[in-house]
C-alpha cells in the first residue's frame, strides 16, 4: 500500500470511477504525484494545464463545406487509441489512462466549462484526475463554481514531513503493489453493505441528500447531492474492501459530502456494524435483534434481501423467510415488514423479467404463512 494518504485516496477514486480534485498550495507535488501514478501502474497520462488553455483546445471546431464540425483534441484521440489498443490486447485492467486537468482553478469559466464537458464522457478505461491551487494564492486561483465541484472527490494536498525525509533515502514508492486491485467479490459485499447503510441514513436524514451551501467558498468544494452519494457508495466500498483505515475512508468521503454529512455517515457506518448476511441466511435464528434500533435490523435486512437477489435458490430464499420469522419473534415486525415487502417485491419483478429465475421457488404466500403469520395477517386486514 502506498505510503502517500493523497495517492491512496485518489487511487480508491480510481476504482470507484469517480473524478478526483488535488487541492494544495504551489510545490506540494500534485502534479508529482499524478505522475508517479501513472508511472507505477503503467498509465498514459495526457495533461492538460487549463490556465494556459483557451474552450476551442478543449472542443477543436473545423469548418467543413460551410458546417461547423466539433472534433476531438489531440490529446483524446491519443487516450482513445490506448483505450482501443488495450481492447484489442484484453488487457484486463481496471483502466489504463489517466486524463489530468491540471491548475483547474486558474482557468477561465468558459474553458472550466468546456473541461467538464469532457470529464464528463471521458474515453472507456481513462479516469479523470484534476488539480488546483487554493483561491487565497494569488488572484488568478478562485473556488469551483458549485456545479463543477459537485463532479470531484475533493483530497487535500499538505506537505508530509516525514514520508518527505523517508523518500530522500528510499525513494517514492512506484511499484504497482502500491496500489493493488480490489478482489471483485469483496468488493461487491463492501458495495451491498455500504449501499445498504446510505439508504436507511438518508431516509432517517432526508436534509442531507441535496444541501448545497450558500457560501460560494464551501459549494466549491464536497457537498452532499443525489450525484455525491452515488459517489460516496461507491468509493467506500473500495476503501472498505481495500482495508483503508478511517481516516483515509473520513477523508474521502468528506471530499465528497463535506466534513459534517460525511462525519455523521461515518458515525452511522461505524455504529451499524451489520451482520453478514451470509453469515445469517446459513443459520437464521442466531442474530440477536435490538428492538431499539429498527434502522439498524432494517439495513441488515435489505443486505439479506440483495443477497438472496444475487444468488437466488430454494434454500436461501427460505431462509430469508424464516430470518423475518425470527425478526417477528424479537419484537422486530416494523422492520420485518420492509423486509418482507422488499421479498415480495423482488419476486413480483423477477416473475415479470424472468419468469424462469423463479421456477422452484416456493410462492411468498406460502413461505409467509409458514413463517411470519402475523405478517399475513396484518398484510391481509
Amino acid at each position: 500500500m502506498s505510503p502517500d494518504p493523497v495517492l491512496r485516496r485518489a487511487h480508491a477514486c480510481a476504482h470507484a470511477n469517480v473524478p478526483s480534485c488535488m487541492h494544495g498550495p504551489p510545490g506540494t507535488g500534485k502534479t508529482s504525484r499524478v505522475k508517479l501514478y501513472a508511472r507505477a501502474l503503467s498509465l498514459h497520462m495526457e495533461r492538460w494545464l487549463l490556465s494556459r488553455c483557451e474552450p476551442i483546445d478543449l472542443k477543436p471546431r473545423i469548418i467543413h463545406e460551410g458546417r461547423v464540425i466539433v472534433g476531438d483534441p489531440p490529446e483524446i484521440e491519443r487516450l482513445v487509441m490506448v483505450a482501443k489498443a488495450a481492447h484489442a490486447a484484453k488487457d484486463g485492467r481496471p483502466f489504463w489512462g489517466v486524463m489530468f486537468m491540471d491548475e483547474l482553478n486558474l482557468a477561465t469559466r468558459e474553458t472550466e466549462n468546456a473541461a467538464l464537458d469532457r470529464m464528463d464522457s471521458p474515453p472507456d478505461g481513462i479516469i479523470v484526475i484534476a488539480a488546483g491551487n487554493p483561491p487565497a494564492r494569488g488572484q488568478a486561483a478562485r473556488s469551483l463554481g458549485a456545479a463543477a465541484a459537485n463532479r470531484f472527490c475533493h483530497l487535500d494536498v499538505v506537505a508530509d514531513p516525514t514520508a518527505w525525509a523517508s523518500a530522500q533515502i528510499k525513494g517514492w514508492p512506484e511499484e504497482p503493489g502500491a496500489f493493488p486491485t480490489p478482489d471483485p467479490e469483496t468488493l461487491d459485499k463492501h458495495t451491498r453493505k455500504t449501499r445498504m447503510l446510505a439508504s436507511t441514513f438518508i431516509s432517517r436524514r432526508q436534509e442531507l441528500l441535496e444541501k448545497c451551501p450558500d457560501n460560494p467558498v464551501e459549494a466549491g468544494k464536497g457537498w452532499p447531492s443525489t450525484r455525491t452519494w452515488e459517489y460516496a457508495v461507491k468509493v467506500h466500498a473500495v476503501a472498505a474492501a481495500l482495508n483503508y483505515d478511517v481516516e483515509d475512508r473520513k477523508a474521502l468521503l468528506t471530499g465528497l459530502l463535506g466534513d459534517g454529512s460525511a462525519t455523521e455517515f461515518l458515525a452511522y457506518c461505524e455504529d451499524a456494524d451489520l451482520v453478514d448476511p451470509e453469515a445469517w441466511l446459513a443459520a437464521p435464528t442466531s442474530v440477536t435483534i435490538d428492538e431499539n434500533r429498527i434502522d439498524r435490523t432494517v439495513a441488515a435486512l435489505t443486505s439479506v434481501v440483495h443477497a438472496v437477489q444475487s444468488k437466488l435458490t430454494e434454500p436461501r430464499w427460505a431462509s430469508a423467510w424464516k430470518i423475518l420469522g425470527h425478526t417477528i419473534a424479537s419484537n422486530g415486525m416494523a422492520a420485518a415488514m420492509v423486509g418482507g415487502d422488499l421479498l415480495v417485491a423482488m419476486y413480483r419483478d423477477l416473475a415479470k423479467r424472468d419468469p424462469a429465475a423463479i421456477k422452484g421457488l416456493t410462492p411468498p404466500h406460502k413461505l409467509m404463512g409458514a413463517h411470519t403469520p402475523r405478517m399475513a395477517s396484518l398484510l391481509a386486514t
